[in-house]
């Protein structure tokens, strides 16, 4: 190894303590499995956050395949960030778990994963070019597998290898493009604006490649065509998965997007071509559809999922504007899109857990037997819709003045759209919050509703639920009233690619 050690406590400590988490007998017992899980997330997570603030100036080689292409970790504006995110939003989910996991069974398997995945993530986000990337993306797919298939159910087993399927079909589009930039690029290195040999008239395979690109690692965002695994694998998933699948996983294929474009192909490469009209396209598709299909869903994760389907579908338009505004407002949605969202995957599994509905239909009254955990659920509805003060409205503003510096049809289409979508989330999330305050109470599943005048009885939530989901709820709000040194920071990374 070559470099700064620092680099490697983020990504080895919890992949080993989630291997000990896994089998050790002392921890197929609740109470000293959460002890040991709820330590390293937070060591963990402060090592995460230590890198990330400290930015050691020198990275670490791992191993080298060649003397060309190394295996290695480093840290820029783009992995910092990320890498912060992670460290912040998967202790959230993880503590949340630990009241979450009493109705489910062999908790320890599923915090060995979730601790391991912790360690993989960290590792991903401080890649140092795409070999490196490459490898630990691969390695995030497997070890999230058991996540999705806990339950072992016949239905969660169809998730997890459609899940799978359409991760390694992502993935191989993305091998394919590594090997054809290895001889197109001076370096398989990030390197902020590209590091493209290619002359301007010989680029017609690379249109190609770039392409597949995009698709390959848009497939874990979730972007039409490729975006079918998301709504089977959420609502099979335990609710804590499918928080972070959304709020985190999701994000990791955007990360990949944005690597490819703007560090090794270059946005000038792009910009104005084909490439970027169907890059688009797709991503305007895809935030319409996934409103539509969520409007229409009973179930209540499965419309969370159609609602993450068309929300980073948000980040991938502003991306592919290839402008600055519209690479600050999606990186500004990532960060509230990944709050916004593990809060209404938690509410969604408060409820699953606490009283077993699974539909929105199934939920009238609920709101006032657990008013917390609604009203929070309401307020970050509101921030997904995109209403001032919250953090959805900065970002979306954003992305919309992204589309608007175009040239293109897509200055009015991108921010109809958008406009649309936004409409369509009113739609399908108020009437939860709706349901649950203002229709009357129900005694039971599927019961008829009590009258007006029995009193109402309430749900007992834990703060290990309730206290991430405000925190979170905390976070959306307040980086929409104060967003000065977000958009600064973001400012000052697109500064250096476009």
């Amino acid at each position: 190894m070559e470099g700064s050690l620092i680099l490697l406590f983020p990504v080895i400590l919890p992949i080993l303590a989630g291997l000990l988490a896994g089998t050790v007998p002392l921890f197929r017992e609740k109470k000293p499995c959460r002890i040991w899980t709820g330590c390293f997330l937070l060591l963990s997570s402060a090592l995460m956050l230590f890198c990330a603030w400290k930015k050691p100036g020198e990275g670490l080689t791992l191993w080298r395949f060649t003397e060309s292409i190394p295996v290695r970790l480093s840290l820029d504006s783009l992995s910092r960030f990320f890498l912060a995110l992670t460290a912040v939003m998967w202790p959230m989910a993880g503590f949340y778990s630990f009241e979450y996991m009493d109705h489910e069974r062999e908790e320890h398997r599923f915090h060995a994963f979730y601790l391991a995945t912790q360690g993989i993530l960290s590792g991903l986000t401080m890649a140092d070019g795409l070999v490196t990337f490459y490898l630990f993306y691969e390695a995030m797919t497997l070890i999230t597998l058991p996540l999705v298939l806990h339950t072992r159910t016949r239905e969660a087993i169809a998730a997890a290898v459609k899940y799978l399927i359409y991760s390694v079909f992502g993935a191989s589009a993305a091998l394919l493009g590594i090997f054809y930039l290895n001889h197109a690029c001076a370096t398989l290195s990030f390197v902020p604006g590209g590091s493209l040999l290619l002359p301007p008239d010989g680029r017609g395979a690379l249109l190609w490649v770039s392409l597949a690109m995009i698709l390959g690692f848009g497939t874990k965002a979730g972007m039409f065509p490729l975006h079918g695994w998301l709504p089977t694998a959420h609502p099979e998933a335990p609710a804590p998965a499918s928080a972070v699948l959304s709020g985190v996983i999701t994000k990791m294929g955007v990360l990949g997007v944005i690597r490819v474009v703007f560090y090794c192909v270059g946005a000038d490469a792009l910009r104005g071509t084909w490439v970027q009209t169907v890059w688009m396209s797709l991503a305007l598709i895809t935030v319409f559809m996934g409103s539509m299909q969520a409007l229409s869903e009973d179930l209540f994760k499965k419309r969370l999922a159609y609602s993450s389907v068309s929300q980073i579908s948000y980040i991938l338009f502003g991306l592919s504007t290839l402008t600055a505004s519209g690479f600050e407002g999606a990186l500004l949605h990532v960060l509230f899109h990944s709050a916004i969202k593990i809060t209404l995957f938690m509410t969604a599994g408060a409820v699953i857990c606490k009283t077993g509905l699974t539909r929105v239909s199934g939920l009238q009254g609920l709101g006032r037997r657990m008013p917390l955990v609604f009203v929070l659920f309401t307020v970050v509805s509101l921030g997904l819709i995109g209403i001032p003060p919250t953090g959805g409205f900065i970002s979306k503003w954003f992305i919309a003045a992204g589309a608007l510096d175009l040239s293109s049809g897509f200055a009015f289409a991108g921010p109809a759209v958008l406009l649309l979508s936004a409409i369509l989330t009113a739609a399908y999330l108020l009437p939860v919050s709706i349901r649950g305050f203002f229709v009357p109470v129900s005694s039971g599943h599927g019961a008829e509703p009590s009258a007006p005048e029995s009193p109402v009885k309430r749900v007992k939530v834990g703060p290990l639920i309730w206290v991430p989901m405000l925190l979170l709820t905390l976070l959306t709000v307040a980086g929409g009233m104060f967003p000065d040194r977000l958009v600064s920071f973001f400012r000052l990374t697109a500064s250096g690619l476009l």
